[in-house]
This record gives structure tokens, C-alpha cells and sequence, in this order.
């Protein structure tokens, strides 16, 4: 009798779990350097209209001089008209000045969560991402962009 309850516990487990997909694109920007006036364009097709999760995905070495970055997010829908913007505070330390991302020799990875999750119908989408910091340009940014789970 216990194995055949865990049996079917087991079972409802596997039916009930939805996978969710992440999709994941990045910009590599020249010169390893993020300049103001440069915009990271990212494009995804959207499938469904439902609440889509967004991550900020940033890589950059351990020289970079920072424990933040600040950027501005446009979604733009086919025609390039902007829906929705927003402002990006993307912690890439932890309180004793660690790099949150995952390390790979001196370079790091972090996706950072981006609340709150937007709602998109489906259709072509532009996901520009702005450089906002009071720099004119950011050294040792490898490259930026977008992860949205569909």
C-alpha cells in the first residue's frame, strides 16, 4: 500500500510540472567597453500571451570597477514603438564586495531578475538595453543581454 501511494504521488509530480522554457541572447560589445550611446538591441518572437518572467544578463571581468550597473530597458513591439520602459539597478556584489555572478577565471555571469514580470501578446519584440551610468563608457563589460522565459 505505501508504494502504491508513492507511486501516485510520484505520478501527480510529473503530470502537474509545467516546463518552462528560457531564452537567452546576448550583445558582445566591442572592445570588451559599453559606451553610452550604444544600445544593446535584443529580438524575440513571442508565442504566447502570458506573464513572461525577464532576467538582465550581463558578463564582465573581475577589473570592472563597479559593484553595480544601471540600465535603462525598452520593449519595443514590431513597428519599434515603445510599450514599456524601465530602469535596471543590477547588483554584481554581494554585501562584502564579492562578485555575485558565476566565475569562469577572471569573468563573470549574472542574470538578474527584473521585476515585475510583463505581460506580451505574441508577436515580434525589441528589448533595447541602455547603458545609464554617469560614465560615458564602462570597460570590461564582455557583453549584455536579455533571458525571458516563455
Amino acid at each position: 500500500m505505501r508504494y502504491f501511494l508513492l507511486f501516485i504521488l510520484i505520478g501527480y509530480t510529473v503530470v502537474s510540472c509545467k516546463q518552462v522554457n528560457v531564452y537567452e541572447k546576448q550583445v558582445d560589445l566591442p572592445e570588451h567597453t559599453w559606451k553610452k550611446n550604444q544600445n544593446a538591441v535584443i529580438r524575440f518572437k513571442v508565442t504566447d500571451s502570458t506573464e513572461h518572467q525577464l532576467y538582465f544578463v550581463v558578463r564582465h571581468t573581475g577589473q570592472f570597477l563597479y559593484n553595480k550597473l544601471l540600465v535603462r530597458l525598452l520593449i519595443q513591439d514590431s513597428t519599434k514603438k515603445t510599450i514599456s520602459s524601465m530602469r535596471i539597478i543590477a547588483p554584481l556584489t554581494d554585501s562584502a564586495g564579492n562578485w555575485n555572478g558565476q566565475p569562469m577565471d577572471d569573468i563573470y555571469y549574472s542574470r538578474i531578475k527584473i521585476a515585475p514580470p510583463v505581460i506580451l501578446s505574441p508577436g515580434e519584440y525589441r528589448f533595447v538595453l541602455q547603458q545609464a551610468m554617469k560614465e560615458a563608457s564602462l570597460s570590461h563589460i564582455l557583453n549584455v543581454g536579455i533571458a525571458l522565459n516563455q
